[in-house]
């Protein structure tokens, strides 16, 4: 039940909660295609972040969206179970287990980053991948956000296209 009054009509919460405000629901989705289609990171890493996220937001239907092309990319439910682990993060490459790192410093705020996490991450990232990276993880958070606190029910949003097989 959303914590908002919607407008009746056909269509999924999401779609009548925007309807309130078009330019806004507009620029959301603007942004979350431009986010998508500029990614050039790895769809693990990615997917290791984005589940991350869906997990602190409480974002059910985040939490259950999956890439079709799973098992081509080397990711199975195990996968997206020990993401929220950190003993289980040996299980993961270091670039994985390092935005999973940055997808929860990030939710808590600038203050959770101190200076041996930004070495890593610099050492591992070019500063293009950390924009994308930030980018990705704040959009993540942001509307996931939106969604689980106004408890809107969405069957997801998120298109996880097929790419290539893992690199």
């Amino acid at each position: 039940m959303p914590q908002i009054e919607l407008p009746d009509g056909p269509g999924e919460m999401t779609a009548r909660m925007w309807s309130l405000r078009p330019a806004l629901g507009a620029a959301v989705q603007a942004f979350g295609q431009a986010v998508q289609a500029g990614s050039t990171l790895p769809l693990r890493e990615l997917e290791a972040a984005r589940i991350r996220i869906a997990h602190i937001n409480g974002c059910l239907p985040c939490s259950e969206a999956r890439p079709e092309d799973m098992a081509a990319q080397g990711i199975d439910e195990a996968f997206y179970a020990d993401v929220d682990d950190p003993a289980r993060r040996g299980r993961y490459s270091g670039r994985e287990a390092l935005v999973i790192g940055f997808a929860e410093r990030f939710a808590a705020g600038k203050a959770s980053f101190d200076a041996e996490f930004w070495q890593d991450l610099t050492s591992a990232f070019t500063p293009g991948e950390i924009v994308e990276l930030s980018t990705c993880v704040a959009k993540w958070l942001a509307i996931g956000r939106i969604n689980a606190v106004l408890d809107m029910e969405l069957s997801c949003p998120i298109t996880i296209p097929q790419r290539g097989a893992a690199r």
